[in-house]
């Protein structure tokens, strides 16, 4: 009984650590999925569109594939800003932070990553398509038809990658600064500082 009570001691900290990663993972996932809700809700008000037609128009504009990549940086996103704001309770909080926010803009860098690259894809499937098609006047309602899809999905990846990239690593930046400016002694001394400096002048 001696020997699985020293055990148990150490290996409690290690659990509640996971514990902790766990319920902080599952908070990112929850800010991203009410995102979602959110981005659904003002699209269907502006549009009329119901939900499904839009996930629908979503996935025919910018596929499959994107959406769950970019749906992965998103939340790699989320859990390091979630982890950012966790890093106060950190016993080197200045390190941890300092390593969150490095891996946030690495975050943020792959998401503008990913929509250029899906830009380039869009633009070389098009002209890829065009070169190997003929022009004849029967044909070219097609072709033209199969340009418009390459190049939106083209364009809409860099109309919705870019600007998220730069909202996260504005989010990132500004908390970060606002962690370290929380931990930044006052500048000004304290009254009784004040007064103890007045009393001794004026002796």
């Amino acid at each position: 009984m001696t020997c699985i009570a020293p055990s148990a001691g150490r290996k409690r900290p290690v659990f509640d650590d996971v514990a902790g990663r766990f319920g902080l993972g599952m908070q990112a996932i929850s800010l991203f999925l009410g995102l979602v809700v959110i981005v659904i809700s003002l699209a269907t008000l502006t549009t009329g569109m119901t939900p499904s037609q839009i996930l629908g128009w979503g996935l025919d504009m910018l596929g499959g594939s994107f959406l769950l990549l970019l749906s992965a940086l998103v939340i790699t996103a989320l859990f390091c800003c979630v982890r950012l704001v966790d890093s106060a309770r950190h016993e080197q909080p200045d390190l941890e932070r300092q390593k969150w926010l490095q891996a946030g803009l690495q975050a943020c860098n792959g998401i503008a990553t990913l929509a250029l690259t899906f830009t380039l894809l869009g633009i070389s499937l098009g002209i890829g398509q065009l070169s190997n098609s003929s022009l004849t006047p029967d044909s070219i309602d097609k072709v033209i038809a199969t340009l418009t899809d390459d190049f939106s999905m083209a364009f809409l990846t860099s109309v919705i990658g870019l600007p998220l990239s730069a909202v996260f690593r504005t989010v990132l930046i500004v908390l970060n600064a606002s962690m370290a400016l929380g931990k930044t002694p006052e500048a000004m001394p304290k009254s009784g500082a004040v007064e103890n400096g007045t009393n001794v002048s004026l002796s």
